[in-house]
């Protein structure tokens, strides 16, 4: 059981009466709940997608700063992990995977707090990016230990799924105009390189710009360090998971990705 999930029925308690009644130290649940706050708050509506910040700040106390910064990094996480879950069965988009931050705050009395939200294009994540490389081990370690017999039923299984759904970039402008490429692979790297699935004639586009890799029946999209920057929905991201009709801009070139089913 979560940090979260363990002072959940004291906290209720704490929230409901205590905060009322007193001025006393900032539970786990309520800074739980005033990040959702936020969140919903600050929401940005686009054509196709809702944003909600990424990058949260809460700043506290000092007495209860020190309360909450002894629970550790692990504390920060599950909050992170809360907004994520909370924010994707809501239908919303994240830049990246959020990220909470807990400081001290100027003139902020003991027992209230004040968070920042805030868009941040280019955002390390540490926990999203230590579960993605957890779970690329144990994919491996699973592959290893599969028998011929399986490979053969998930390879077919796997046939099966891409003649039910196709998915497909379609240049809507720039160059190349009108082409389509079918990504029937699961990694798919784009550029002005040769050596690239999809060579784009485009000046402004980086020998190596970005890449579309197939993972949790998701398509990702990730810069792979370009000069000019890759846009999704006229947004710079670093990595973005991206969904049916969503534009993806490289230079002066614009791709629309599509899925057929």
């Amino acid at each position: 059981m979560n940090l979260l999930a363990k002072a959940e029925s004291f906290a209720e308690y704490i929230v409901t009466y205590f905060f009322r009644h007193s001025s006393g130290p900032i539970q786990p649940v309520r800074v739980a709940r005033e990040l959702s706050k936020v969140m919903l708050k600050n929401k940005q509506v686009s054509i196709s997608n809702v944003y909600v910040p990424n990058l949260y700040t809460v700043y506290l106390h000092q007495n209860d700063y020190s309360v909450l910064e002894s629970f550790g990094e692990t504390f920060r996480v599950e909050l992170a992990k809360h907004l994520y879950d909370e924010g994707r069965e809501m239908g919303f988009t994240f830049l990246t995977p959020p990220l909470v931050e807990i400081k001290v705050g100027e003139n902020i009395s003991s027992g209230r707090l004040k968070i920042k939200g805030e868009f941040a294009h280019s955002l390390v994540v540490p926990w999203y990016i230590e579960e993605e490389n957890n779970s690329d081990e144990t994919e491996h370690l699973e592959k290893t230990t599969v028998l011929v017999n399986d490979v053969k039923k998930a390879s077919s299984l796997e046939s099966d799924l891409s003649r039910k759904r196709h998915y497909y970039l379609e240049i809507i402008k720039g160059n190349d105009l009108g082409k389509v490429y079918y990504l029937d692979q699961k990694e798919v790297t784009v550029g002005r390189n040769q050596d690239c699935d999809i060579k784009v004639n485009d000046m402004e586009v980086s020998r190596q710009h970005f890449r579309l890799v197939f993972k949790n029946n998701r398509w990702l999209v990730q810069d792979l360090g370009s000069t000019n920057g890759t846009y999704v929905n006229k947004l710079r991201v670093d990595r973005y998971l991206v969904n049916h009709g969503d534009k993806i801009r490289a230079g002066q070139t614009h791709f629309r990705f599509n899925i057929d089913k």
